[in-house]
C-alpha cells in the first residue's frame, strides 16, 4: 500500500474530492450514532425493561463496541476507501461475502431510515406543537402538534426533510454537508444535551411533578401525575427492583450507539488522511459518547426519576392528556425547566440530530453504491459524479427513493419496530471483525508496511483487536436474539431472524449473478479485487 499524502481527487477523474477533516468524521459519527435518540428509546421502550439499570446497560454496550470500534479505525487507516468495510471485507475475505455484508448494511439502513422521518414529525414538530399549547399558548398549538403524529403527517413530513436531505448534495456537495453538519452539531450539543443536564442538575422532582400537572391541565387533563400512576398500575406497571437480566437485555437499546458510531469508515476516501485521523474520530466518538450518557443518565434520573419514567411507558398518553403519545425527554426537560423558551431550545436540538442523520445516511448509502459500482458489480452510472456539485447524485436518488418508501412502511404499517434493524445491521460488522483478523495472514504486505505491524504475546495486533471485536460483536448478537424488546429475538420473532439471514444470502446470490453478467460482457470482475482501489 502506497503511503505517499492522499492527492486532491481519491479516484482518478470521478470527481470525488478529499474535503472532510477529522473533525468532520467524529462530527458525523457522534450525530450519526444517535446518542440522543436513543437515550430517548430507552425510557420510551421502559416497559420492556422493569429494572433496568440505564447507566450499567450502555457501559456494557460501551464495552462490546470499543474493540469494534478500534478495528474500523485500524483497517480505515490501512485502506481509507470509498465503501468502507465493503473496500475492507471483499480484500481479505472474498468479494462476494464483502459485497453481501456491505449489501445487508445499507438494505437496513434503508428500512431504519424510517425510524428517523416519523421521529421528526412526532418528537420534533409534534412535540414542539404540544409544549406550546401546554405552557398555555392555546390549542391551536395542540391541534398543530397532533397533525404529525398522524398517518398522513408522518408520512408528508418524513418525506419533505429527506427530499431537503438529498438538496444539500445536489446544490452544495458535501463542501456544504459538512458546513451544515457543523452547525448542526452545535445546537445538537446544547439543546440534546447540555440543557437537558443542567435542567435535570438543578430541578427538583416535586418541581417537575408539579409543572407536569400545570402542563397537563393546558392539555385538558387534571391531576395528570396522578392519573398517569393510576393507567400505568391498571396496564401492569408496579415499581421495580434493579434486574441484571433486564439490564442486559436493555443493551439492545443502547446498541444503536456503540454499534456503529464508526461509520464514517464508509466516505474514507473523502476524508483528508493524518496519521491518527481515524482513532480519534472512532474509539474518540465512543469515549465521548460515553461520557455524554454519565452526564445525562444520572441529571435526567434526578429530576424526572425511574418511576415515573417506567409509568410513562406503561401508561396510556390520552390518559394523562397526552393523547398524540407518550413525551420524550427533551420535552420532559421542558416541562421540568418550567420555561417555553428552554423546552423549544432541547426540542430543536435534539430534532436537529434527527434531521442530520438523514443527508448522512443518503451520503453512506450512496458511497457503498458508488463501490460497488465502480468494482463493476453494479450499473456503471450509481458511481456517476456530478461534476458541479461532486456528489453521486444517481446513487443518492435510489437511496431517497428506498427512504420515502421506509418512511411509507413506518408511517403506514406496523411491519418492523423501532430497533428491529439492529440484527441485521449488526452481522455486516461481525464478518468485518473476521475479516480483520485474518488480515495479517491474508494480505501481510499491506499490514507490515502499516503502523500496525506489532504483535501482542506473538499474535498480529490486527488479529488481537479483531479477535476481541468478534467477542463484542458476538455478544451484541447474541443479546440482540435473546431480547424479545429487540424485535429480532429467536423466540419471538424467528421470521424476522431468517428474514436478515435471507438478505446476506440474497445479497451473495446477487454478487455471483452479476460476476456471471459481467463475464459475459467481456468483463472479468475478479480483477478488480486484486488491488485496492484508489481510493
Amino acid at each position: 500500500m502506497s503511503t505517499e499524502a492522499p492527492g486532491l481527487f481519491t479516484r482518478r477523474a470521478t470527481g470525488l474530492v478529499r474535503e472532510g477533516r477529522t473533525r468532520d468524521a467524529l462530527f458525523y459519527n457522534l450525530l450519526w450514532s444517535s446518542v440522543g435518540l436513543t437515550f430517548a428509546f430507552f425510557w420510551l421502550f421502559a416497559a420492556f425493561y422493569p429494572g433496568a439499570s440505564a447507566l450499567l446497560a450502555f457501559l456494557i454496550a460501551a464495552a462490546l463496541g470499543l474493540p469494534g470500534a478500534f478495528l474500523y479505525a485500524m483497517l480505515t487507516q490501512l485502506m481509507p476507501r470509498t465503501g468502507g468495510d465493503y473496500v475492507f471485507n471483499s480484500r481479505a475475505l472474498h468479494p462476494s461475502v464483502g459485497f453481501a455484508g456491505n449489501f445487508s448494511y445499507s438494505f437496513w439502513l434503508a428500512v431504519v431510515i424510517g425510524v428517523y422521518t416519523t421521529y421528526i414529525a412526532s418528537y420534533g414538530f409534534g412535540a414542539f406543537g404540544r409544549m406550546m399549547a401546554g405552557f398555555g399558548a392555546g390549542d391551536g398549538w395542540l391541534d398543530f402538534g397532533d397533525w404529525f403524529s398522524t398517518r398522513p403527517g408522518l408520512f408528508i413530513t418524513g418525506t419533505v426533510v429527506l427530499l431537503a436531505s438529498a438538496a444539500i448534495f445536489a446544490f452544495g456537495g458535501v463542501r456544504l454537508f459538512f458546513k451544515i453538519q457543523a452547525g448542526a452539531f452545535a445546537l445538537y450539543l446544547l439543546g440534546a444535551i447540555i440543557v437537558p443536564v443542567f435542567v435535570g442538575l438543578l430541578t427538583s422532582h416535586s418541581t417537575f411533578v408539579a409543572n407536569f400537572n400545570e402542563y397537563a391541565a393546558n392539555l385538558g387533563v387534571q391531576d395528570a401525575s396522578a392519573k398517569l400512576a393510576a393507567s400505568a398500575t391498571e396496564l401492569g406497571f408496579a415499581p421495580a427492583d434493579f434486574s441484571f437480566e433486564s439490564t442486559l437485555r436493555a443493551v439492545s437499546i443502547f446498541w444503536f450507539i456503540f454499534g456503529f458510531i464508526f461509520s464514517s469508515n464508509y466516505f474514507a476516501g473523502e476524508i483528508r488522511l493524518a496519521k491518527r485521523t481515524h482513532i480519534y474520530s472512532m474509539p474518540g466518538a465512543v469515549l465521548l459518547a460515553v461520557l455524554v450518557l454519565l452526564c445525562l443518565v444520572p441529571s435526567y434520573t434526578h429530576v424526572i426519576g425511574y418511576d415515573f419514567s417506567y409509568m410513562l411507558g406503561y401508561a396510556d398518553p390520552a390518559a394523562y392528556g397526552f393523547s398524540a403519545g407518550a413525551p420524550a425527554y427533551p420535552e420532559l426537560i421542558g416541562i421540568a425547566s418550567g420555561s417555553p423558551v428552554i423546552g423549544a431550545i432541547a426540542i430543536i436540538g435534539f430534532t436537529i440530530g434527527l434531521l442530520t442523520w438523514l443527508p448522512q445516511t443518503l451520503m453512506l448509502v450512496s458511497r457503498n453504491m458508488f463501490a460497488w459500482s465502480f468494482d463493476h458489480v453494479m450499473p456503471a452510472k450509481l458511481s456517476y459524479v456530478d461534476p458541479r456539485s461532486r456528489s453521486p447524485l444517481i446513487a443518492i436518488g435510489v437511496m431517497l427513493v428506498l427512504s420515502i418508501a421506509s418512511t411509507a412502511i413506518y408511517a403506514f404499517t406496523d411491519w418492523f419496530s423501532s430497533i428491529t434493524a439492529l440484527l441485521g445491521l449488526t452481522l455486516p460488522l461481525l464478518v468485518t471483525a473476521i475479516a480483520g483478523t485474518l488480515l495479517p495472514y491474508r494480505h501481510p504486505d499491506l499490514v507490515e508496511a502499516s503502523p500496525y505491524s506489532g504483535k501482542v504475546l506473538g499474535i498480529p495486533l490486527l488479529t488481537a483487536v479483531g479477535s476481541l471485536a468478534i467477542l463484542g460483536f458476538g455478544g451484541a448478537v447474541a443479546i440482540l436474539l435473546w431480547d424479545p424488546g429487540s424485535g429480532t429475538s429467536l423466540s419471538d420473532n424467528s421470521g424476522k431472524v431468517f428474514l436478515v439471514i435471507g438478505v446476506y444470502l440474497a445479497a451473495m446470490a446477487i454478487w455471483w449473478i452479476s460476476r456471471a453478467i459481467r463475464r459475459g460482457q467481456g468483463v472479468d470482475v475478479d480483477l478488480a479485487y486484486r488491488e485496492l482501489p484508489a481510493a
